[in-house]
């Protein structure tokens, strides 16, 4: 493999996708909850918003992660209170998952968390270059199949 003068975009992806779970475990710490466990609830919050009923495979899809690591993360959010589980209403594999009082709380105070770590990100670009940039990775997640789950 050729050495390359300049890190390549792979380079940069993956060290600005650790960098930003690094900085949202960090400022997430003082909460108890995990970087994973913030975007969990988000995907449940938004899927009752949407009225949809909940499977653990809808959540892997929706989180790009494991069955298993979806249940170890619905068993961690339980224990701390932030949801309840019940079977759904049409068969064993949906799940009635409701987000307590706490966990309202905490996605409105996690929302600004990571909104602040956003305009961390985007320090010195302007208007016209965040929206090209926006542009350009949504174009990247479609590039790789996933313009279903924007």
């Amino acid at each position: 493999m050729q050495r390359r003068d300049t890190p390549s975009h792979d380079f940069y992806i993956k060290n600005i996708a650790h960098l930003l779970r690094y900085k949202s475990d960090q400022r997430l710490a003082p909460y108890d909850i995990t970087e994973s466990q913030a975007r969990l609830l988000g995907h449940i919050y938004g899927a009752q918003r949407s009225e949809q009923e909940i499977s653990r495979r809808y959540l892997s899809q929706a989180m790009q992660i494991s069955g298993p690591s979806v249940t170890s993360l619905l068993n961690n959010l339980e224990k701390k209170g932030l949801i309840s589980r019940c079977s759904g209403s049409e068969d064993g594999r949906t799940m009635r998952i409701e987000l307590s009082q706490k966990a309202m709380i905490l996605l409105n105070e996690m929302s600004d968390i990571l909104n602040m770590i956003t305009q961390d990100l985007l320090v010195g670009f302007s208007e016209e270059e965040k929206i090209a940039f926006l542009m350009f990775l949504k174009r990247a997640y479609k590039n790789l199949g996933m313009d279903s789950h924007i």
